[in-house]
């Protein structure tokens, strides 16, 4: 314990003696510190920490492609969304989700925001309360 307390005494002493070395070695430090922060923030949320709906492993998204025309992701057809329901066997209900823009009006000016177009199973799947049917 003595030995190390001795090499932190000189450790301060050759800092001290040389405030440009000091400054710059704190400053990368803090750099470094600061990174790593940030990139484990943004690993922890998307990565390790889990989605905010029960049971969220047993979701299950299909997209369709056609590899033959460069196209990695397709939105599925409506058709394809009534076939899947009708013969599902396997999961517990299905549902269709597709981008949109919607647009807001109000007492100041209209403004478009991105929107979601679900289907009526959504809600139930991933046991959102008040989960029902409205029409708009």
């Amino acid at each position: 314990m003595q030995e190390l307390i001795s090499q932190l005494k000189q450790l301060v002493r050759r800092l001290v003696r040389k405030p440009a070395f000091t400054i710059v070695t704190l400053i990368t430090l803090a750099a470094g510190i600061g990174g790593n922060t940030v990139v484990f923030s943004v690993v922890e949320g998307i990565l390790l920490k889990p989605l905010a709906y029960p049971h969220a492993e047993e979701l299950v998204s299909v997209m369709h492609s056609a590899p033959g025309i460069n196209i990695e992701q397709l939105p599925s057809a409506p058709s394809n969304y009534f076939i899947y329901r009708e013969q599902n066997k396997t999961f517990q209900d299905i549902a269709l989700v597709t981008r949109d823009s919607v647009s807001i009006t109000g007492v100041s000016e209209p403004e478009q925001v991105p929107a979601l177009l679900v289907t009526d199973g959504l809600l139930p799947i991933l046991e959102i309360p008040g989960g029902h049917r409205s029409v708009f």
